[in-house]
C-alpha cells in the first residue's frame, strides 16, 4: 500500500491538471453564438450541454430617457450574466416580436404575426440544426406573453429533437409585490415610478449602458403612473374582448427621473441569479425530451394499431 501512494499522487495530480485544463478551456470560451469560430462553438455546444438561450426584446418607444431597443439590451445582457455563472450558448437578439400597440409611435418596429411566428420557428429550428437540444426563449417584452403561450402549445404539433422552455418571470420587471421582500438597494425610489420607459429598466440601463440614458428627459414628456386610464382604453364592455386596445398611447408611465446605477446593478443581479438557477434546472432535466418523443409517437399513432 505505502508502494503506491507515489503513483496514486500522481494520478491525482495528473487529474487535477486535466480538470484544471477543463475549466481554464470553459472559461476563455465566450457565450455569446457570434463571438465564437467555429471551432469553438462544438466546445461550447459540449460545455453547454447542448443548452441554448434566444434572448428577445423588441424595438419600440421606453419612454423619452430610454432608447428604442432597452428590452433588446437588458434581455441579452441577462443572459449573458447568466450564462457565466451557468454556461449556455446566447443566440443574437431576436426583436420581431410585438410590438403592435407602440406601432403608432416613432422608431417602433412591428412585424405581421405570421412573420414573427415564422421567424422564430426558423430561428429555433437553425438552433437545434446546429446542436442545442435544450432551448430557452428568455422573453423581455411583456407584449409577448400570450404569443409565446400559443407558440409553445403549438410545437407539439410537430415532432422535433430539442426540448423548448420560456422564461418571463427573472426577466424584467421585478413585479411589484415582491420588493417588500426585497433589499432596500432594489426598491423604487417612490411608488409608481416603475412602468414602461419608468425607472426600473432605465436604472438597469443606466448601470451597464449609461451613454444610452436621457434621464435629463424624465420630465420631458407626460406620462401615466400606470398602463393607460380609463379614458385611453375603448369602451367595449368589461366582459369583452375588443379588437383593438391602446392601453399606453405615450410608450411612458411611470418617472424615469429617479433611476440609479446603483439599483440597476441590485435589480440585474437579482435576475441574473435567478435566471442562472434556471439554466441549471434545465441542465439537470432528463425527462421532458423523453416524455415529448412518448407524446409524439402517440399523436402519429393515436389508435394504437400498428
Amino acid at each position: 500500500m505505502t508502494q503506491n501512494r507515489p503513483l496514486a499522487k500522481a494520478i491525482l495530480s495528473l487529474a487535477v491538471i486535466a480538470l484544471t485544463a477543463t475549466l481554464a478551456v470553459a472559461q476563455s470560451l465566450p457565450s455569446k453564438w457570434e463571438d465564437m469560430t467555429s471551432a469553438d462553438f462544438v466546445k461550447a455546444l459540449q460545455q453547454s450541454g447542448g443548452v441554448c438561450m434566444l434572448p428577445m426584446g423588441s424595438i419600440e418607444k421606453f419612454g423619452p430617457s430610454g432608447p428604442l431597443g432597452t428590452n433588446i439590451y437588458l434581455s441579452r445582457l441577462v443572459a449573458t450574466e447568466a450564462a457565466k455563472q451557468e454556461y449556455a450558448i446566447v443566440f443574437p437578439s431576436f426583436y420581431a416580436t410585438v410590438t403592435s400597440g407602440a406601432s403608432s409611435l416613432p422608431g417602433t418596429i412591428t412585424y405581421t404575426p405570421q412573420l414573427q411566428q415564422l421567424l422564430l420557428q426558423e430561428s429555433i429550428s437553425e438552433m437545434a440544426r446546429n446542436g442545442c437540444r435544450k432551448i430557452l426563449l428568455v422573453n423581455g417584452n411583456s407584449s409577448n406573453m400570450s404569443f409565446l403561450s400559443y407558440f409553445l402549445s403549438s410545437a407539439s404539433q410537430t415532432p422535433h429533437n430539442y426540448a423548448l422552455y420560456s422564461i418571463y418571470g427573472p426577466e424584467f420587471p421585478v413585479f411589484a409585490e415582491q420588493y417588500a421582500k426585497l433589499p432596500k438597494e432594489m426598491q423604487p425610489s417612490a411608488p409608481g415610478v416603475d412602468g414602461h420607459g419608468g425607472e426600473e429598466r432605465i436604472a438597469a440601463l443606466l448601470a451597464y449602458y449609461p451613454e444610452l440614458v436621457h434621464l435629463d428627459r424624465a420630465h420631458s414628456e407626460a406620462t401615466t403612473m400606470a398602463h393607460g386610464t380609463p379614458g385611453e382604453r375603448t369602451a367595449a364592455p368589461k366582459h369583452l374582448a375588443a379588437g383593438f386596445q391602446d392601453a399606453l398611447p405615450t410608450g411612458y408611465s411611470g418617472d424615469a427621473a429617479g433611476a440609479t446605477a446603483a439599483r440597476g446593478q441590485a435589480l440585474v443581479k437579482y435576475v441574473v441569479d435567478r435566471l442562472a438557477v434556471a439554466l441549471k434546472q434545465i441542465k439537470d432535466d432528463n425527462t421532458t425530451l423523453e416524455i415529448q418523443k412518448k407524446y409524439s409517437d402517440a399523436r402519429q399513432n393515436p389508435s394504437g394499431v400498428k
